[in-house]
């Protein structure tokens, strides 16, 4: 015997409980078209969860653009507020002021329309229909009257 080859003493009762252990991971039916179609339902549902993750954030987006925009017509709201109290606070003074104001107005009003009417009174345009010389009837009513 060659002295270059070299040999083991190995036990087979591992090496055989590994093949039988094979033969029924074989058997189970763990076939390839059965790995192929767990691969694309796991790939389906890592698309879905991908799906659900992006329009969760749109979402989270969207309601942080709309709590600005309330927080926005808050303040513009509150802002609107003061100011009409302001304006209701004014001095009883500045009311009286007005109603005084507002009553020479109305005068005003009044006189001017007189003076209108009493011009136009007095400016009458003429007819634009002559009237018919008076019939004998009417010429002798008047000078019985």
């Amino acid at each position: 015997m060659p002295v270059d080859e070299e040999f083991e003493l190995v036990p087979m009762s591992p090496i055989r409980r590994i093949e039988k252990r094979l033969d029924r991971m074989e058997d189970s039916g763990m076939s390839g078209d059965l790995l192929k179609e767990l691969m694309n339902v796991v790939k389906t549902n890592q698309q879905v969860v991908d799906d659900v993750v992006r329009i969760n954030s749109q979402m989270i987006g969207r309601v942080s653009d709309l709590s600005n925009s309330v927080n926005d017509l808050t303040n513009k709201l509150n802002d609107f507020m003061g100011r009409l109290e302001v304006q209701g606070a004014e001095k009883p003074e500045e009311h009286i002021e007005d109603r005084k104001m507002g009553e020479r107005l109305s005068k005003m009003e009044k006189r001017i329309n007189t003076l209108l009417i009493a011009m136009t009174k007095a400016r009458r345009p003429r007819p634009l229909v002559r009237q018919a010389p008076p019939s004998p009837m009417q010429m002798r009513r008047q000078i019985q009257a």
